[in-house]
């Protein structure tokens, strides 16, 4: 065994992750094993938070920690226009561009006619 059996399964996990291969897991854990411990219980308390508390918006499915986003509860969005994107990241990439005002539905995952999808 190369590691540590704690660290071993610390880069497993990391591999997981997607575009995380094995180099990039490594580095991550031992970066973390340089933390501070109480970063590194901050950054696993995110983790748990966010997994219990992020959930689909019950209009458009992105993430959101309310029953309805802050997008579709915006009276100031247009309700006129909605905007198909595949995935929740599609949303804020949009957001950051600060021209469009109407709604959004992500699907994620993208339409694919010729894998039956």
């Amino acid at each position: 065994m190369l590691y540590a059996r704690p660290l071993a399964v610390l880069i497993s996990q990391l591999e997981r992750l997607p575009g995380i291969g094995p180099k990039s897991a490594q580095r991550l854990a031992f970066h973390i094993l340089r933390l501070p411990e109480d970063d590194v219980i901050q950054f696993a308390q995110a983790m748990q938070e966010a997994r219990r508390t992020v959930r689909l918006c019950a209009v458009c499915q992105s993430f959101s920690s309310e029953e309805i986003c802050e997008i579709c509860s915006d009276v100031r969005r247009s309700k006129e226009t909605i905007c198909v994107v595949g995935d929740p990241k599609d949303v804020a990439s949009f957001e950051r561009l600060n021209e469009y005002h109407g709604l959004y539905h992500v699907l994620h995952g993208l339409l694919s006619p010729i894998d039956g999808v």
